[in-house]
């Protein structure tokens, strides 16, 4: 089962009840199209009518049908929460928290230079900067730096993994599934044998 940053795009529950769906309405479908005889079945030596198969199929179609509606639009909402983490993946595989933490290291560079702007003993060059303040200044840099890098990376796998999520979930487990339930209860509505049972 397709996986985004380690979170199931369809639960194991969505993906059973996708697969039980599927195999009803594969089953009615070939059944009503090649015209499968179905009158002439014996279950233990007695004949079983065809309208009983029909019955069956169709309330299973249906009911599968409904569950896996209901578990694929809970999965729906889980999947549109996915975009809301405020949260950068870099390749190295560590997490960085768009919150106060990631600037708080700009905020203290900024005061140290105002601090000494306010007693004029700001230098002229960054070079002539203390060890400790150009130490603050180095580290900020090089940790801007980096995370531009990993939001380049992390946007571009975002937009590929964003659109292979939005085929999967919508095409591969909601349009391909539903075409084929519909047609099948269609089907099975159309052709299928509904007389009631006869009573002697």
């Amino acid at each position: 089962m397709p996986k985004v940053s380690g979170k199931d795009l369809i639960s194991d529950a969505t993906e059973k009840s996708l697969n039980k769906l599927l195999l009803f309405a594969a089953a009615a479908i070939l059944a009503k199209t090649y015209q499968i005889p179905l009158g002439n079945m014996k279950l233990l030596s007695v004949e079983i009518p065809a309208a009983v198969f029909d019955v069956t199929l169709l309330v299973l179609t249906l009911y599968f049908f409904y569950s896996y509606i209901i578990k694929w639009v809970g999965d729906l909402m889980a999947f549109r929460l996915w975009y809301r983490e405020a949260s950068i993946w870099s390749n190295f595989g560590t997490n960085m928290k768009l919150d106060k933490h990631f600037i708080s290291g700009g905020v203290d560079l900024l005061k140290t230079l105002s601090e000494l702007e306010k007693k004029s003993e700001f230098p002229e060059t960054f070079d002539k900067l203390d060890a400790g303040t150009r130490k603050k200044y180095d580290d900020f840099k090089t940790n801007v730096e980096l995370y531009g890098v990993r939001l380049e990376s992390a946007g571009t796998k975002f937009s590929s993994l964003s659109a292979f999520g939005h085929f999967y979930v919508w095409i591969q487990c909601f349009a391909f599934p539903v075409i084929l339930a519909v047609f099948a209860i269609y089907l099975l509505i159309r052709y299928g044998q509904f007389l009631p049972p006869i009573r002697y």
